[in-house]
Formats: C-alpha cells, sequence, structure tokens
C-alpha cells in the first residue's frame, strides 16, 4: 500500500500555461491601466503653473510649499475628481463592474481594484511635481526646512477626491459627468476662501488672511486630512457595502469632529514662523539686518548698500542699523526695503541692487512734509548717499520731463536741486561730515528753519 502523496499549497504567484505568473488585477491596472495617464496629467497640471510662477516661490521653503499646496488643492483636486469619475463611468459604461461583481470579493474590495490604480497615479503625479519643486528651491533656500505633515494631508485630499470621484462615476450615467465634476469641485474649493466666515478654512484650499505666516501648527494637517478623509470613507462605504452601511458612520464622526475642530481655531490654526522675528547683521556702520529666513541675502544686501553705509560711517544721529522686520521701526533704525520673492529677490539674488539701494536710502531720509526747501535737502542727502546711476538717471528724466511739458516751477525745482547736491558733493569730508550730524539729528522735524538748508 503506499504513502498518500502530500500536496503542496500553490505558490504566491501560480504559473500559469506558458509559464506566466498570476498577479493580481491591482497590479494590471496599475502597469497597464489609466494610473499612467492620471500620473502624466497630474504632473503636468501642477508643473506648468509651478514653473511659471517659480520665481515667486524659489528661495523659500514656506513659499513653495504654499505654492506646490495651492496648485495641488485647486488644480490637482478637481483633476483627481474627473479621472476617478471617468474611471468609474469607465466600469459601469463597458459592463465591467457587473463583470467584477460575479468574482468571489466582496463589492468594496471590486470598487478599491478600480479606484487605488488611479488614486496611486495621482499621488505619483503629485509627489513627482512636489519633488522637483522642492528640489528647484533648495540651491537658493538659507534658512528653515520644508514641512512633511502638510505635503501628506494634500496627497491624502487628492485620494479622497479620486474615491469620491469614482463613487459618482458609478453612479451617474452622464457621459460629461467628469469634467462637469471637475469643475463644480474647483468652485466648492475656491469660493470659500473667498469669504470671511470661519467655515472657510474647512476647504483644503484656505489660507490664513493678509499678514499672517503660512506655517501650520502640528495639528492642522492632521485635522484637514481627518476631514477629507473621512468624508470619501464614508462614502465609499455607503456606495460599497450594502449590508452594513451604518459603517460609513464613524469616518463620518471622525470627519464632523476634525471639521469642529478647524472650524474654532479659524486663524490660529497657523503660527509665525520663529525664525520670522529674528535678524542677522553685518559689521557696517550702520549695521545692516535681514531677517533670518532670508539670511542667505545679507552679503548681496551689504554690498548693496556699501555706498550709503561708508558715506554714513562717523556721522552723528544716524540710526544704528537698517533693519528687516515685520514691524514699525524702533529708535535707532531704518527700515530696509520688502525683499519680496520674485519681485526684488529671484532666485537667491537681488533683482536691481542699485533700486534697491535708493529706495533704502529714501525710506532713510523720507519726512511728510509739505515744505520745498526741506523736500530739496531730502533729495539732495538722497541722492548723495545713493550715488548710483540709477540716482543720476532720475534726476535727469524728471528734469527732462518737466522742460518737455513746459513746467517752468517743476524745472527750476529740478535745477535748485541739482545745484543743492553739487554744494553738497564739493563740502570738505570734514564739514560734510558734521553738516549731515546737524541734519540727522532734525529727522522727522518739517520746520525749515530747524532743517539745515543746501
Amino acid at each position: 500500500m503506499t504513502a498518500p502523496t502530500l500536496v503542496q499549497p500553490p505558490a504566491a504567484h501560480t504559473a500559469r500555461p506558458g509559464g506566466r505568473a498570476y498577479h493580481h488585477p491591482l497590479y494590471a491596472e496599475l502597469r497597464s491601466g489609466p494610473a499612467r495617464w492620471a500620473a502624466l496629467a497630474t504632473f503636468l497640471t501642477l508643473l506648468v503653473p509651478l514653473v511659471a510662477k517659480s520665481s515667486f516661490w524659489q528661495g523659500s521653503w514656506g513659499s513653495t510649499q504654499e505654492q506646490v499646496h495651492t496648485v495641488a488643492t485647486l488644480l490637482g483636486g478637481p483633476l483627481a475628481a474627473a479621472a476617478g469619475c471617468w474611471q468609474g463611468g469607465r466600469e459601469r459604461r463597458t459592463h465591467t463592474a457587473e463583470l467584477r461583481l460575479t468574482g468571489a470579493r466582496s463589492r468594496l474590495a471590486q470598487f478599491l481594484v478600480v479606484a487605488w490604480p488611479v488614486a496611486f497615479g495621482v499621488l505619483a503625479g503629485y509627489m513627482a511635481a512636489a519633488a522637483g519643486a522642492l528640489l528647484a528651491s533648495w540651491p537658493y533656500v538659507s534658512a528653515g526646512r520644508p514641512l512633511v505633515l502638510p505635503s501628506v494631508a494634500d496627497g491624502v485630499f487628492l485620494a479622497a477626491m479620486t474615491m469620491l470621484g469614482t463613487v459618482v462615476g458609478r453612479l451617474a450615467r452622464w457621459r460629461l459627468a467628469a469634467p462637469a465634476l471637475a469643475v463644480c469641485a474647483y468652485v466648492a474649493l475656491g469660493v470659500p476662501t473667498y469669504q470671511s466666515s470661519p467655515v472657510r478654512f474647512l476647504s483644503p484650499a484656505a489660507a490664513p488672511g493678509a499678514g499672517h505666516s503660512p506655517l501650520p501648527v502640528w495639528w492642522q494637517p492632521v485635522a484637514m486630512a481627518a476631514w477629507v478623509g473621512g468624508l470619501a470613507c464614508a462614502a465609499v462605504l455607503a456606495y460599497a457595502v450594502h449590508r452594513h452601511r451604518c459603517t460609513a458612520l464613524l469616518p463620518l464622526a471622525v470627519a464632523v469632529a476634525a471639521a469642529v475642530s478647524m472650524v474654532q481655531a479659524g486663524e490660529g490654526m497657523w503660527r509665525p514662523d520663529p525664525l520670522g522675528a529674528r535678524q542677522v547683521c553685518d559689521d557696517a556702520s550702520p549695521r545692516v539686518c535681514v531677517n533670518a529666513l532670508d539670511r542667505g541675502l545679507l552679503p548681496a544686501v551689504s554690498h548693496a548698500l556699501a555706498g550709503i553705509t561708508g558715506r554714513l560711517d562717523g556721522v552723528a544721529h544716524v540710526p544704528l542699523r537698517f533693519e528687516d522686520l515685520p514691524r514699525a521701526p524702533h529708535s535707532g533704525e531704518a527700515q530696509l526695503p520688502q525683499l519680496y520673492l520674485g519681485q526684488s529677490v529671484v532666485r537667491g539674488e537681488l533683482a536691481e541692487p542699485e533700486r534697491f539701494a535708493w529706495e533704502a536710502a529714501a525710506g532713510l531720509v523720507a519726512r511728510d512734509c509739505a515744505a520745498p526747501l526741506v523736500g530739496r535737502t531730502d533729495n539732495a542727502v538722497r541722492d548723495w548717499l545713493v550715488s548710483n546711476g540709477l540716482s543720476e538717471r532720475r534726476r535727469r528724466a524728471d528734469a527732462a520731463t518737466a522742460r518737455a511739458r513746459g513746467d517752468d516751477a517743476a524745472a527750476a525745482e529740478a535745477e535748485a536741486g541739482a545745484r543743492a547736491l553739487a554744494r553738497l558733493r564739493a563740502m570738505p569730508d570734514g564739514r560734510r561730515r558734521a553738516w549731515l550730524g546737524r541734519y540727522f539729528a532734525t529727522a522727522g522735524s518739517c520746520d525749515p528753519r530747524g532743517v539745515p538748508a543746501l
């Protein structure tokens, strides 16, 4: 009598006739289905606006992630919903959904096989675009670090929009459901950002008001992920789980709890960046200080103002430093021109150093006065401090414009200003330094009898 033959369990990938291994249906969808097109469409949709505005975010981790977040929510979200809707509608139109239901897997598992590939494709496109933006900004950033949780929350949002879109595609029989859903999603995401109600913070595209830092508290991305993810899970369970639809109440309760916390917190979900309240300074006299977030720009700013600080060295009553903080300058400080990405700063460099120096000198001598003699003196001091090509061109252009208009009073004032500047330049160094000390001692005064004239 022969012993019974032991039957080996089948391998994870059962070989088919011809030597081909069996793979999970999700593998086939990821490899040859719409996932690749979803990834490409998402990547290009996010890449184009990022490249178009690259000068406005390269050089700051906060600005880079804020821009990526904006395009991911306002453009990537509607695209993800449309891609999921198209995939769900394709399954219904080709009767693939009914065919899948004849298998052994549950309705929920069949739904996930359809929705996950598109969600993975959308996430792949988003991660490629976000990683590219961070790499493009990295050479020009001098402080701070990128944040992980906001990027994870954006990924959860895109996946949730894909799932919701797939549910709509399964239910809607209109062939134009996908583009219509994209338009509706764009409106639903964008319109709340223009409202003043705290409910606007339920939109993933919402941002703090003007004057607030875009740095979220640690739990804000978690709450946003719970809000959008909970809604998506509730919709999927309500659609795909017939016998136990009450299970959709659990993710719905999580979503409601997260929504309540965000509405109650409002703009408290964002906090100032600690680096934004600090400065780094050079050793000039007066010292030149920039915000700690822009510490890499200090050499360029110091070089642009080298002529001004050199001329003010040894002059009495001048400010002790140029400061760059989001507040009014204190006593002994002068305000630097604002360093705006894409305007005064492009990819880690000052866009127009001469203009930056001119604006710094103009802010140093500015006073709200209507006395022509005081204004003429201020302009002469400003142009002597700057003494660059831009200052010369502006004076000549003003004089030429006055003569071209036939404005004799303006032309005479331009000539008087040129003579005042010439007298200041002709002074011996010691005498000019003493005169400038008396001039800066009258900062803020509009009395022509107190401000020394030229």
